[in-house]
C-alpha cells in the first residue's frame, strides 16, 4: 500500500515541478531596502515582454526564447523527491494531504528565498490556511483533539520564538522567516514535540553548508544577509522523516 502511495506522490510532485519555473520567476523579485513592496513579476525576466499566468510562464518566452531559471531540470526532480519523501514518512493517514501541501510549497519557497531573500506571503499564507483546514479535517476523521491543539501551541511557540530572535541586535532573521517558522511549527506540532524541537535545532546546522558555500563563492561576507528559509524547510522535512522513524 505504501509503495503505490509514494509513487503517486512522486509523480504528482514531478508534475507540479513542471510549473514551478514560472511560479518562482513570478515571485523572485528583489525588494531593495527602503522601498515599497515591489509587484510580483508579470513579464519575462530577460526581456520584459508581457506573459500570461505563471503556469505558461514555465516555458520559453515567446519574445526572446529564453526560459526562467531555475529550469525544469532542477524543479521537477526536486519536487518529486520532496513529495515522495514526505509521503513515505507520513504514510496513508488523514494528515497526508496537509503534508503534501507543505511539500508542494516548500520547493518554490526555498528557490525564491535563495534567489532574492524573500519568502512570498501568498505561498506562506497558502501553507498556513491550507494546513489549518486540512489538519482540522484530519482531526475530525481521526477523532483526535490532542494533535490539533498541540499543532496550534507549536505554531504559537515557534512564531514567538523566531520573532524574539528576529528583533535581537544584528539578527539576520527577517519577518518572512518568522511567519514561515510559525507555519512549520503547525505541521511539526501535529506530529509531536520531538519534531518541533528537531526542526528548530536542525535549521542552523543545515544552514551552515549554504553559508560556507556562499562565502567561498564570494556571494556573502560577514555582514551579508543569507537566506534562512531553505534551511528551515529542509529541517522540517528531515524532522518529519525522523518522526516517522521513531
Amino acid at each position: 500500500m505504501l509503495l503505490p502511495l509514494v509513487a503517486a506522490a512522486t509523480l504528482a510532485g514531478a508534475c507540479w515541478g513542471t510549473l514551478l519555473p514560472g511560479l518562482v520567476n513570478r515571485y523572485a523579485v528583489e525588494w531593495p531596502d527602503g522601498t515599497p513592496r515591489p509587484p510580483w513579476r508579470r513579464g519575462c525576466a530577460h526581456c520584459g515582454a508581457a506573459r500570461a499566468g505563471w503556469w505558461p510562464s514555465a516555458g520559453a518566452c515567446p519574445a526572446c526564447g529564453l526560459r526562467p531559471t531555475p529550469g525544469r531540470c532542477i524543479t521537477v526532480p526536486l519536487a518529486a523527491v520532496v513529495c515522495g519523501g514526505v509521503a513515505a514518512a507520513i504514510g496513508a493517514t488523514p494528515a497526508l494531504p496537509a503534508f503534501l501541501l507543505l511539500a508542494a510549497i516548500a520547493v518554490p519557497l526555498a528557490l525564491v528565498d535563495l534567489k532574492v531573500l524573500r519568502l512570498p506571503d501568498p505561498l506562506v499564507g497558502a501553507g498556513l490556511v491550507g494546513g489549518v483546514l486540512l489538519l482540522v479535517v484530519a482531526a475530525v476523521v481521526e477523532r483526535d483533539g490532542t494533535a490539533p491543539l498541540r499543532a496550534g501551541l507549536a505554531a504559537l511557540a515557534c512564531g514567538v520564538g523566531y520573532a524574539t530572535l528576529a528583533i535581537l541586535p544584528r539578527s539576520q532573521l527577517g519577518f518572512g522567516d518568522v511567519k514561515l517558522g510559525a507555519v512549520l511549527g503547525l505541521y511539526l506540532g501535529w506530529l509531536g514535540w520531538f519534531p518541533v524541537v528537531a526542526g528548530v535545532l536542525l535549521a542552523p546546522v543545515l544552514n551552515l553548508p549554504l553559508v560556507i558555500g556562499l562565502v567561498i563563492a564570494g556571494r556573502a561576507g560577514r555582514k551579508t544577509a543569507v537566506p534562512y528559509g531553505p534551511a528551515m524547510l529542509l529541517a522540517a522535512v528531515v524532522a518529519t522523516v525522523l518522526a516517522a522513524l521513531r
